[in-house]
């Protein structure tokens, strides 16, 4: 969308003659250049408007104007021309917009009065970014005081309904948050001339999403906990096959060898096939997530006969992790340092996510792991779940 010219986006007012109104309105090529005659209409002149003040006509009534807008909040302030004859005036009037001396030459009015027409515009594209980013600042505070309450509640284990309703809470102001911030760091009404905005913008944006983040994980340990299982027949290798596909992009970004295999002969499992695919691909994107470039992640399914069971196991040879570390990874939201810098940074539940998926099939989830030595996965299913609800 581009930008309106500064001619068409202000107002222009003289506080003056009718006679320099026609003057300066013939030099822009305006139709409509409004004069205030009386000093008693200076309310007339609103912050959005560029006013040019000639302190000959208005005298001390200008000086008065100019006292007042400059003593009021910036925001509220309107861009003066001030035309004058005192120099003690001059001083006045910069803090205003610009000054220039009477009698003013035509061409060097015209040039001045269209640099601050600009200028003005700049002035208030900022001021209109600024409460933008301002808005945005106070719905994250408010997003970030309702998160701290959501992982309290998850924290305890009581996953259920309230975790889910504070989460939708939470993703309404979010989505203002997000709206907001990608207008202005993309300057989707115009070009933003300080960068600082755009780059505010961005970092408000990065920090909204991965709070969005937050909440979808949180509503996903809330569904993982309460969602009902859905036992139908599951081919393993269609599973892998789908997973495959989805993974190899990852793996391929990530400089990162993937393998997956299956015994020869894999039987059809009676159990909920989406959550069986969920727990192969929050395992197996972790693993890449947390490999090297030139590393390999492999997934393995077999069956223990015995037990009647699959086994699922997922190696690599990545970071790798302390027992406290897994401790504290398999906590809601729980993050630990040795993340790649070069890799997204997660928010926490993938673990927990996929621990409450594989417990809610009836089975068991084991890991073993050492720092730089990388992490196995193991995931025990029965083979006939009798979990359905």
């Amino acid at each position: 969308m581009s930008s309106p010219t500064p001619a068409a986006a202000t107002s222009v007012i003289v506080l003056g003659s009718p006679v320099l109104a026609r003057d300066i309105s013939r030099m822009l090529n305006r139709d409509a250049v409004s004069a205030l005659v009386d000093p008693a209409e200076r309310d007339r002149v609103r912050s959005s408007d560029v006013a040019v003040l000639d302190l000959a006509a208005w005298g001390a009534a200008g000086r008065e104007a100019l006292s007042a807008w400059r003593n009021s909040a910036e925001a509220e302030r309107p861009t003066v021309l001030t035309l004058y004859q005192d120099p003690d005036d001059r001083a006045a009037a910069l803090a205003l917009g610009d000054a220039l001396r009477s009698p003013a030459d035509a061409g060097e009015l015209k040039d001045r009065l269209t640099a601050l027409i600009r200028a003005h515009r700049a002035r208030r594209e900022a001021l209109a970014t600024s409460r933008k980013l301002a808005d945005a600042r106070a719905l994250l505070h408010g997003a970030e005081d309702r998160l701290s309450k959501l992982e309290a509640v998850t924290r305890t284990g009581n996953i259920g309904r309230i975790v889910t309703d504070l989460a939708h809470e939470l993703k309404t102001p979010l989505n203002a948050v997000l709206g907001y911030a990608e207008l202005i760091r993309d300057q989707h009404f115009g070009a933003i001339e300080n960068p600082r905005y755009v780059r505010y913008a961005a970092e408000i944006h990065e920090a909204a999403s991965h709070l969005a983040r937050l909440c979808d994980g949180a509503m996903g340990l809330a569904r993982a906990d309460s969602d009902r299982v859905v036992v139908e027949d599951v081919r393993i290798d269609e599973v892998f096959e789908r997973a495959r596909s989805m993974l190899q992009g990852l793996a391929e970004k990530s400089g990162v060898r993937l393998k997956i295999e299956i015994e020869p002969g894999f039987p059809v499992l009676r159990t909920d096939g989406a959550k069986v695919m969920q727990i192969v691909l929050n395992l197996a994107g972790n693993a890449i997530k947390f490999t090297p470039a030139g590393g390999r992640v492999k997934v393995k399914a077999r069956m223990d006969k015995l037990r009647g069971a699959m086994i699922l196991v997922i190696c690599d040879t990545g970071v790798g992790m302390s027992e406290d570390e897994i401790a504290i990874a398999k906590q809601p939201f729980g993050q630990v340092g040795n993340r790649l810098a070069d890799r997204p940074r997660g928010i926490g539940v993938g673990l927990p996510l996929t621990q409450a998926l594989v417990e809610r099939l009836g089975g068991q989830l084991e890991i073993v792991s050492r720092p730089g030595a990388g992490t196995v996965v193991t995931v025990l299913l029965p083979s006939q779940s009798d979990k359905a609800a």
